[in-house]
This record gives structure tokens, C-alpha cells and sequence, in this order.
């Protein structure tokens, strides 16, 4: 029963092909419609790729912004703010010792302070001029990342859905994003060389 099963459906495909000819004429479609359906999946399927290429690209650019270039600045407000408080902490240090009196035992401990205060307020000051960089470059490529990925996105999903092929190529291509093709993967960095 196992050695008919096969027999008994590859038997059948010829049979079914054959239905398909007598429907197909019955029906009033011949093999150049087929034809053409064909290239039109084959084309809508080499767009579809085309358009998912350009999604990926927004998503990664979009991910990169969120996850590496805001994360970077969270960062480094953090360690600000670490900064401020060591400051203030040897700020407040040197306030009570210079409060106190000035004799042998305290006048070295006032210079210590004197340093350690000195130190902080640097590190501080230098924290506070990252942070103002880093805001003011996050605010301009937050626009600039956002504005162009919303523009590549925009374009790549009129120009799928115009069924524009090759204005859909030259989204990409203004891009500068190259796709993947299906099964090969990149060479290696020695290969490149």
C-alpha cells in the first residue's frame, strides 16, 4: 500500500495539469495570461523584497537612533549627574573646613580639600559641557535621522504600492542601502582583501 501511494499520485499530476489545460480553455485563459500572471507575482514578489529592504533599513536607522545615540546621551547625563553630586559633596567639604578654625592640624586638611574640591569641579564642568554637546547633537540628528528615514519610508511605500519598480530602486539607491540577495551571504573580510 505504501509503494502504490506514490504511484498512485504521480499518476495523478498529469491528470490534474490536464484539468487545468480543459479548464483553462474552458475558462478562456490561455498560456500567455498565464504567462503574464506569472511575471506579474515575479515582479510583485522582487518589489515586496525591495520594499522589506527599505523597512529594514528605517527600522535599523530608527533602532540606532533610540537604542545607541539617545542611550549614549541618557548615559552620559547619568555620569553628570554623578559629577554634581561628588562636586557639591566637596563643595560643602571645604565650606566646613574653612568655617572651622586655621591652625597646623586643619590647614592641611583644608588644602587636601582645597585639591579634591578643585578635581570635582573640573570633572563637573567638563560633564556639563558633554552634556550640552551631546543634547545639541541629539536634537539636531534626531531631526535629521528621523526626517530622512520618514522620506526614504514615504517614497519606498508610494512607489511599491504606484508599482513604480524603478522609482522604488532609486529610493534605495538614494539610500545608499543595498540589498541582500536571497542565499549569498557577504564575503568575509578576507575575501574583500
Amino acid at each position: 500500500m505504501a509503494q502504490e501511494s506514490p504511484k498512485n499520485s504521480a499518476a495523478e499530476i498529469p491528470v490534474t495539469s490536464n484539468g487545468e489545460v480543459e479548464d483553462s480553455h474552458e475558462h478562456g485563459f490561455n498560456r500567455e495570461e498565464f504567462g503574464y500572471n506569472a511575471d506579474t507575482q515575479k515582479l510583485l514578489a522582487k518589489n515586496g523584497e525591495t520594499l522589506l529592504g527599505a523597512i529594514n533599513f528605517f527600522i535599523a536607522s530608527v533602532n540606532t537612533l533610540v537604542n545607541k545615540t539617545i542611550e549614549d546621551t541618557l548615559m552620559t547625563v547619568k555620569q553628570y549627574e554623578s559629577a554634581r553630586i561628588e562636586y557639591d559633596a566637596y563643595r560643602t567639604d571645604l565650606e566646613e573646613l574653612n568655617l572651622g578654625p586655621r591652625d597646623a592640624n586643619t590647614l592641611p586638611k583644608i588644602e587636601q580639600s582645597q585639591h579634591l574640591f578643585q578635581a570635582h569641579k573640573e570633572k563637573y564642568d567638563k560633564m556639563r559641557n558633554d552634556v550640552s554637546i551631546k543634547l545639541k547633537f541629539l536634537e539636531e540628528n534626531k531631526v535629521k535621522v528621523l526626517h530622512n528615514q520618514l522620506v526614504l519610508f514615504h517614497n519606498a511605500i508610494a512607489a511599491y504600492f504606484a508599482g513604480n519598480q524603478k522609482q522604488l530602486e532609486q529610493t534605495l539607491k538614494q539610500f545608499h542601502i543595498k540589498l541582500k540577495t536571497p542565499g549569498v551571504d557577504a564575503p568575509s573580510w578576507l575575501e574583500e582583501q
